[in-house]
């Protein structure tokens, strides 16, 4: 008996795939103007996926967005090579399941059926939404400061779909959407960038984690904005002047800038300057160990809004945390000499390690600087480093600001008449 009821009318759905298919298209055309060749051989091979969502682990991430089918090589187009023949099947779907004399019911696969049908159904649309939700995902080009260790399969991904030189298909490439059975879609990559061969990304995971803010790539937080933070949580400059939209500092603000130098000082930390009228004014350099204990509450708060690292450190915004310490912290000088500062009682102090000897809290800091692998989530070690870090860092950054501030000036002492043991500054 045919299934195939005369008294049915069939309107065939291919023209409006057709027209799905030309949109998104297009839209994923135009992104090509948006994205450049980013990606670096090395990084390829080196790395592996850190897909770091706000909130999110990179490991947490990386295990659950894809799924673990395989497909087969697609040469037309993703979404073209998708809806092909879509329209047909709908309409042999929805002919097989409705009317009286149902082939469903004979055949006994209803449910199948009809669960088959709503997901080409829904198809349109659900597609429609990954491909704007995965194109806006993957524009990485105007993120200021981008971190290109953090998220290597995407940046292979984002080549991809852009077209970028050397990521078509003459090179290997290629990409296809996948039906995932459960009423989501995988778009599959494919390429020797991609560890097996191939990268997945499921619609259902992706909407997951970007629907509260979150991001497959992470911005790097702005160094500036991090120090007008703390400088606001502690006051340090009393009364200053920050901007009420980005918090900058502008302006104003006093502080007693004898607090802030060594006591006894020596000639090194006081510095003299002449203007041209023959005024001297005498202006401290100031230690920047007493400028880091007078910020540490500030530091604490700036840690847990920023990077989610409140005293137990059991929710940690892990992307932000990697993406900072890579671009601003790690790379820098002060940061790779900054253990030859450090005594003993300070190594002993930042680690809260009074039986480990000298060399091994040595290795442990040393491990922290070479081994910031996306394959595990981050350590005990990685977080407390991080943080005395952060905390130097702003320290430093906070010492210049306030040894350039009007009110870093110091009366009543003569550089001249030091002596050894002075202690100048107890009548200030």
């Amino acid at each position: 008996m045919s299934y195939r009821n005369p008294k049915q009318t069939y309107v065939s759905s291919q023209p409006a795939f057709n027209n799905l298919t030309n949109t998104i298209v297009g839209a994923a055309q135009s992104v090509a103007d948006k994205k450049s060749k980013f990606l670096e051989d090395e990084k390829i091979k080196g790395e592996k996926l850190a897909m770091a969502g706000q909130g999110a682990s990179s490991k947490y991430i990386r295990d659950s967005i894809g799924s673990n089918d395989v497909g087969d090589q697609n040469q037309r187009g993703a979404v073209a090579e998708y809806f092909k023949g879509k329209g047909k099947q709908v309409a042999e779907l929805k002919m097989a399941t409705t009317g009286v004399n149902r082939k469903c019911e004979v055949d006994g696969n209803c449910e199948e059926l009809e669960g088959r049908l709503a997901n080409l159904q829904n198809g349109p649309v659900v597609i429609k939404g990954f491909m704007e939700n995965i194109l806006d995902q993957l524009d990485y080009k105007d993120i200021k400061n981008f971190d290109a260790s953090q998220n290597p399969d995407l940046i292979a991904a984002a080549n991809i779909m852009s077209g970028s030189t050397g990521f078509n298909e003459d090179q290997g490439y290629s990409y296809k959407i996948e039906d995932s059975g459960d009423g989501s879609y995988d778009l599959i990559f494919k390429g020797e960038a991609f560890e097996g061969g191939e990268k997945r990304i499921n619609s259902a995971q992706l909407e997951n984690i970007t629907r509260e803010g979150g991001s497959l790539f992470e911005t790097t937080q702005n160094p500036s904005d991090q120090q007008n933070d703390v400088m606001q949580n502690t006051e340090i400059i009393q009364g200053a002047n920050y901007d009420p939209k980005t918090g900058a500092f502008l302006n104003g603000g006093n502080f007693e800038a004898s607090d802030f130098i060594k006591n006894p000082p020596s000639e090194e930390d006081l510095k003299t300057t002449t203007d041209l009228k023959g005024n001297k004014t005498t202006r401290g350099v100031f230690d920047e160990n007493i400028v880091k204990e007078r910020i540490k509450g500030g530091v604490a708060q700036a840690l847990e809004s920023n990077f989610g690292l409140g005293e137990s450190n059991n929710k940690p915004n892990d992307g932000q945390i990697r993406t900072y310490w890579n671009k601003v912290l790690s790379n820098k000088d002060w940061a790779k000499n900054a253990l030859n500062s450090y005594d003993e009682q300070q190594l002993r102090d930042v680690f809260g390690d009074d039986e480990s000897s000298v060399e091994q809290l040595k290795t442990r800091w040393g491990d922290v600087f070479t081994n910031w692998t996306t394959k595990d989530d981050l350590s005990e070690d990685q977080i407390i480093v991080f943080k005395e870090m952060y905390l130097k860092q702003q320290a430093m950054s906070i010492t210049k600001a306030m040894e350039n501030h009007p009110s870093n000036v110091i009366t009543g002492i003569d550089i001249s008449s030091l002596k050894p043991g002075d202690d100048i500054l107890a009548g200030l």
